[in-house]
C-alpha cells in the first residue's frame, strides 16, 4: 500500500522601507520557499522511501515608474532521495538571470493590481550520491513568464497570488551530444503566495494625508485669496469746515 504525505510551503522576503506599493524611482525585493515531501511505505518490507523536493528564489530589481520593473533573480533548489536501501541521492539545479515585470493596477483602484514577469535564466545542475564527485552535470537557457494579482495591504506591503504560468528550458548534459528540450504550462497546477516591498532610493515622498485633508486646504487657501483681495477700508477725510 502506498501512502503520500505532501507538504506547500511559501514565504515571501520581507524588508522595511517608507515607499508606497508600486512606488516608481525605488528597489524591489521580492522571495519565495517551496517545500515537498512524499513518502513511500513498501507494506511487505515495512520499508519506507523519502524524496524532498526545496527550493529559494529571490530577485531584485528597479522600478522606473508605477509599471516597468527590471532586475536579477537567483534561485537554488535540490531533490534529496533516499531509498528503501538507504542510498541518499541528490539532484541540485539552479537559475539566475534577468528578469522583467509589468504591473497595473485595476481600473481605478489602489489596492489590487496585476503583474506579469518573465524571466530569461541561465540554469543548470548536478547530482550527488552520499559524497562522491559530483556528475550528470547540466546546463541551459529558461525562458518562463507568468502572471499573478497583487494587493496592497499596508504601505509597502503588497500580498502576491499566482497559479502557474508557461517556460521552455533547453538543456544539454556534459556527457550528451544533443540538447533536451521542455515546454510546460501549468496554470492551475501550483498556488503560490508571496510577500513583497519596495525600497525607497530617496525621492520625494509623498505627505500623508487624513480624510478630507485636501478639501479643507482648498478651503482655507480660498478663505486667504478673499482676505487679500477684500477692499480696505478708505481713512475718514477730514472736513475743511474743521480745519477752519
Amino acid at each position: 500500500m502506498k501512502r503520500l504525505i505532501l507538504a506547500l510551503l511559501t514565504v515571501g522576503t520581507l524588508a522595511t522601507t517608507a515607499a508606497n506599493a508600486q512606488e516608481p524611482k525605488s528597489i524591489l525585493w521580492y522571495g519565495d520557499v517551496n517545500l515537498n515531501t512524499v513518502k513511500d511505505s513498501t507494506q511487505a518490507t515495512n520499508a519506507v522511501s523519502k524524496t524532498t523536493n526545496w527550493d529559494i528564489t529571490t530577485g531584485v530589481g528597479y522600478q522606473f515608474n508605477r509599471n516597468w520593473t527590471l532586475g536579477i533573480n537567483l534561485s537554488w533548489g535540490q531533490m534529496a532521495q533516499k531509498t528503501v536501501g538507504g542510498d541518499k541521492n541528490t539532484f541540485n539545479s539552479y537559475h539566475v538571470g534577468p528578469f522583467a515585470r509589468y504591473s497595473h493596477y485595476i481600473g481605478r483602484s489602489e489596492t489590487f493590481f496585476w503583474y506579469t514577469q518573465l524571466d530569461f535564466n541561465y540554469e543548470g545542475g548536478y547530482h550527488t550520491h552520499e559524497g562522491d564527485a559530483a556528475d550528470a552535470k547540466h546546463s541551459g537557457i529558461y525562458v518562463g513568464a507568468y502572471p499573478a494579482l497583487g494587493i496592497n495591504v499596508g504601505r509597502s506591503l503588497c500580498l502576491n497570488f499566482n497559479i502557474g504560468g508557461i517556460n521552455y528550458t533547453t538543456d544539454k548534459y556534459t556527457t550528451a551530444t544533443y540538447a533536451i528540450n521542455t515546454f510546460n504550462l501549468n496554470f492551475g497546477h501550483t498556488v503560490v503566495l508571496g510577500i513583497s516591498k519596495n525600497f525607497n532610493t530617496g525621492h520625494k515622498m509623498h505627505s500623508h494625508h487624513e480624510p478630507g485633508d485636501e478639501v479643507h486646504h482648498r478651503k482655507m487657501e480660498k478663505s486667504d485669496d478673499d482676505d487679500d483681495s477684500a477692499p480696505k477700508p478708505k481713512k475718514k477725510e477730514r472736513s475743511r469746515d474743521d480745519d477752519e
